[in-house]
């Protein structure tokens, strides 16, 4: 009675780690489906410990059993395939960039209600990037950031007294920069150009669309992310895309954002690099970004220690390459942009896609 019991409990187990895995494939905007897609890791490791239960009952219904096995085994190969380019494969990042050309990037969500300003400013400071930028900053973080204009005195910000205030500070000059509300979303995102120290200017935007709350649609977040690509997409020179997008690197919708503005992963043959849950020593996921186009080569990645928020402070160090270079970005194609373009409609967005320039 109990081998029973435990045989169901397995099969039900099964059931649910494969639908959990397979649904996120599945082109909806629906939070309660997106949301799945989050911990494919876990849902791996759920799948391979079920595998190995179901083998503990070869004579329980066979047949149920066996339909059971070939499922999670599919679903298995399903969450391997799609996080296998985040595993670290030894190829590594530059080694070296000359000075001129370097360019340090840190983001950071503050978590609204954390007051450990020293423990975030310490880290900033140690890090000592070129750009920053600070989400979820209200008036009170606003003014514990201040001291940071001695290293980085270009500020660009928009503190909403919610949890979309942003900040961006910047050792390098900053030219039209702008708060931006893409999409028509209430949330601002910054678009800026950035002046490097060898006199040329690359683009800058930094977002932090609303988080997922399953009884809600994702359309307005996937809409930020496409009217973005749409802003690189539309400029000549190389860009940025960083902040906390509430999004996996592996989700159908930062995927197709990439195709669209040609961003590069800098995680990608690096590793999985979780910056999110940093209250959790176990569940946690990679929420923030820092996308780069072409126009960059990545020179490391670098989570940085907790310093309160359940954010990890994450940080990248690029270098503006010269040359040509293949981007390991698939292409897009017609079907992406109909689908961006019918996304920023729904959300009632003015922004619309076009296929992208070449770099």
């Amino acid at each position: 009675m109990i081998r029973r019991v435990l045989h169901v409990v397995t099969l039900g187990v099964a059931a649910v780690l494969v639908a959990s895995t397979l649904l996120p494939l599945v082109p909806t905007e629906w939070w309660a489906v997106r949301l799945l897609d989050f911990p494919r890791l876990y849902w791996a490791i759920g799948l391979l410990g079920a595998g190995v239960g179901l083998l503990l009952f070869p004579s329980k219904a066979r047949w149920v059993t066996g339909i059971a096995g070939a499922a999670v085994l599919m679903a298995l190969v399903v969450n391997i395939a799609i996080l296998w380019p985040y595993r670290p494969n030894g190829a590594g990042h530059m080694e070296a960039c000359p000075a001129d050309r370097r360019l340090s990037v840190l983001i950071a969500n503050v978590q609204l209600g954390n007051r450990n300003a020293p423990g975030l400013l310490d880290a900033v400071r140690k890090a000592d990037p070129d750009l920053f930028l600070a989400m979820e900053t209200d008036a009170w973080w606003d003014g514990a950031l201040d001291p940071l204009r001695e290293r980085m005195p270009n500020v660009l910000k928009r503190i909403t007294g919610s949890y979309y205030g942003i900040e961006l500070y910047s050792r390098l000059p900053l030219v039209d920069g702008d708060i931006r509300h893409l999409a028509k979303r209430e949330t601002p995102a910054i678009v800026a150009g950035v002046t490097m120290r060898t006199g040329e200017t690359i683009d800058f935007i930094g977002l932090h669309p609303k988080p997922p709350l399953p009884w809600q649609s994702s359309l307005g977040r996937d809409a930020e992310l496409y009217a973005a690509s749409g802003i690189l997409n539309e400029r000549v020179e190389p860009g940025i895309l960083a902040g906390d997008l509430n999004a996996t690197p592996w989700e159908i919708a930062v995927e197709r954002m990439r195709r669209l503005s040609g961003l590069v992963d800098p995680r990608r043959g690096y590793g999985y690099v979780a910056t999110w849950n940093a209250g959790s020593s176990w569940l946690r996921w990679p929420l923030d970004q820092i996308f780069h186009e072409g126009g960059f080569e990545t020179v490391s990645i670098e989570r940085l220690d907790a310093f309160g928020s359940d954010h990890f402070p994450y940080l990248a160090r690029l270098c503006r390459r010269t040359g040509a270079s293949v981007d390991p970005v698939a292409p897009p194609d017609e079907g992406d942009v109909a689908a961006a373009n019918a996304t920023l409609a729904a959300a009632g967005a003015v922004e619309r896609i076009r296929l992208p320039k070449d770099h």
